[in-house]
């Protein structure tokens, strides 16, 4: 996704500290500066739920390609007590209160100042991851009721 590079360095020239996992990233143009933030090609299960508990802010990348308003990342950060930092679409503003149950961004300048505040703001930072986590639940963001609205829909 050639959008994701460019993004994530404008994130570390204005001095957002970055973890970045996933295989590939070698291939981007950007990857001279990314490398020395790239923590693991794969995280998945228990690892993948551990990465996203444990990091302060998770950033919930679209892909322009596939002209995504979320990806399964929107749903599962929030559902498992992660803080989503997500860009600002009509789908992600239907799903969580703004500001409140997570927080988006319209471009790099904006998301690097949203991670900055939240960064020095333990406890809004918990409140919002908090929040988040009530509404996936309240809203059944989970891939068990998707399935099970599927079947209903196909019976």
């Amino acid at each position: 996704m050639p959008e994701r590079g460019p993004f994530l360095r404008e994130l570390a020239d204005q001095g957002v500290p970055l973890s970045i996992f996933g295989p590939a990233w070698h291939k981007a143009p950007e990857w001279p500066l990314l490398r020395r933030f790239h923590r693991a090609d794969y995280v998945d299960g228990d690892a993948y739920a551990y990465a996203v508990q444990c990091a302060k802010i998770n950033l919930g990348l679209l892909s322009k390609g596939n002209r995504d308003g979320h990806t399964t990342r929107s749903m599962e950060i929030p559902q498992m007590g992660g803080l989503l930092c997500a860009e600002r679409t009509s789908e992600h503003l239907a799903f969580y209160k703004e500001g409140f149950e997570a927080v988006f961004w319209s471009s790099s300048r904006e998301c690097a100042q949203l991670c900055k505040d939240l960064l020095a703001d333990e406890s809004k930072r918990l409140r919002i991851a908090e929040a988040g986590q009530k509404r996936s639940r309240l809203n059944g963001y989970t891939s068990e009721n998707l399935m099970r609205r599927m079947m209903s829909e196909l019976a």
